[in-house]
């Protein structure tokens, strides 16, 4: 008995597993993927990493020219 229990089981599962199997098989069948790209390919200045190293040698620039201002400029007490 008990092994005719077990059999059934095991019999269910595998039926199933099988319809599911073909189930999902089916559906990624009927599946359409499309892909579509429009990557434009501008100038090199017109790209955000560019322009960011841009704007942190502007700033680098500016405040090394502002140190140099600030050079010899002390005042003595006498």
């Amino acid at each position: 008995m008990r092994l005719m229990t077990k059999l059934m089981a095991t019999v269910t599962a595998l039926v199933l597993t099988v319809t599911t199997a073909i189930r999902a098989s089916a559906l990624v069948q009927d599946a359409k993927i499309e892909i579509k790209t429009t990557d434009s390919h501008g100038a090199w200045y017109t790209q955000p990493v560019w322009i960011a190293i841009g704007i942190i040698a502007l700033v680098l620039v500016l405040a090394l020219i502002a140190m140099a201002g600030r050079r010899n400029n002390t005042t003595v007490v006498k």
